[in-house]
């Protein structure tokens, strides 16, 4: 093993710990979405499980919160704005007089930057509870006002699949001559060729999927706690189903970070490296209207920063200190320029829900989607 450049570059004692499973499984091989749970979030061993150092310049990825504070001041208006809308409870007075406290509920908080920016300048009664991964921590069941999920539904477990020959298999990760290989075999659960026929989706042959059966569930999960008048906002790496499954996308969406480069083998540097892949906006949708929520909108990281008043902020950029360089790889869009509108990959940013009887969006609800939000933003109050 000393000599081997596969253990050589992997956290070894993860990859004993998932061997072992996989030679006590009744096949000899798991799912690929138990290998990266395994792989991502094992206690003391897995990925996110042993540095919060991994989002910084001297990690191995940058998200939006990381690369300028800008960001958590835009969400931070965002916050605001959702509280102050003449729809929510926690704007009106208590009973005893006094104002709600305000529950905002981030998913995949990390290192806590997002939060401890988008904190500046807000000066009522809020509560701010990070959320990591499911396997690291619980979720809490009180009921939340706002919830926040950036850059973390990617990091959900996928499965993988494959159509060939007319068949859907399912790619599991066995062992093979020292090391990890992959299987083709039934897929372990109807749920995916459910997931793909919901979706209204036909694998092409040959074509490569990866399909997270977790996020939907999330988001399901979630929406129970949402306090009335509640949102969730989704920030992350995402498609409709007919673009994520399309013939764009034959290999899947699957991709890994370390040290500022992108690789597509999760197979590798097992531990040191962050896997993600894509998220299914489709799948959410279905998932949140059968939950009883409505879709407030769906826009870009431009849109979005922009409308929270991003441009109004640029003018003091300079006087906030930033390293020069821009690192390699980036989990997310960079901060949107707003003169630019309309350069910026449309999967960095979307979608907010709320309760159907008393969300804050006053715009039609047969608007195209990005309209709906752009109704929604314009119409809420900015707080600086």
């Amino acid at each position: 093993m000393a000599d081997d450049p596969r253990w050589a570059g992997s956290e070894p004692r993860l990859v004993e710990v998932i061997r072992d499973e996989i030679a006590a499984a009744p096949e000899r091989r798991i799912t690929f979405a138990r290998f990266m749970q395994l792989a991502l979030t094992e206690p003391g061993l897995g990925y996110y499980a042993v540095s919060d150092l991994r989002p910084t310049r001297s990690g191995d990825f940058l998200s939006a919160p990381e690369l300028h504070p800008f960001f958590g001041r835009c969400i931070g208006r965002f916050v605001a704005a959702v509280r102050d809308a003449e729809v929510h409870p926690a704007a009106a007075p208590s009973v005893a007089g006094e104002p709600l406290t305000f529950r905002v509920r981030e998913f995949g908080g990390g290192r806590g930057t997002l939060r401890d920016t988008a904190l500046v300048g807000l000066d009522f009664d809020l509560e701010w509870t990070r959320v990591d991964l499911p396997e690291r921590s619980d979720v809490p069941t009180g009921p939340a006002d706002l919830v926040i999920a950036n850059e973390y539904l990617d990091a959900l477990p996928i499965h993988r699949v494959v159509r060939r020959d007319g068949v859907l298999r399912e790619a599991y990760v066995g062992w093979t001559d020292g090391w990890f290989d992959e299987i083709l075999a039934e897929p372990s659960t109807p749920a995916l060729a459910a997931h793909l026929a919901a979706d209204g989706v036909e694998l092409r042959d040959g074509q490569r999927a990866d399909i997270c059966l977790a996020a939907p569930a999330w988001l399901t999960e979630v929406a129970a706690t949402l306090a009335p008048g509640g949102i969730i906002l989704v920030i992350d790496y995402g498609h409709d189903a007919a673009e994520l499954y399309g013939p764009r996308r034959m290999a899947g969406s699957l991709l890994t970070y370390r040290e500022h480069r992108v690789t597509d083998d999760p197979l590798r540097a097992v531990g040191h490296t962050d896997i993600t892949a894509h998220v299914d906006i489709t799948a959410l949708e279905r998932a949140a209207g059968a939950s009883g929520l409505a879709l407030v909108g769906a826009t870009t990281h431009a849109e979005f920063l922009g409308r929270l008043g991003l441009g109004e902020l640029r003018p003091t950029w300079a006087a906030i200190p930033r390293p020069s360089r821009r690192p390699t790889s980036m989990r997310g869009a960079p901060l949107a320029d707003c003169s630019t509108r309309g350069t910026w990959a449309p999967s960095a940013s979307w979608l907010g829900h709320s309760r159907l009887s008393t969300g804050p969006c006053r715009c039609s609800p047969v608007s195209p989607t990005h309209r709906r939000l752009r109704a929604c933003a314009s119409s809420w109050p900015v707080s600086g």
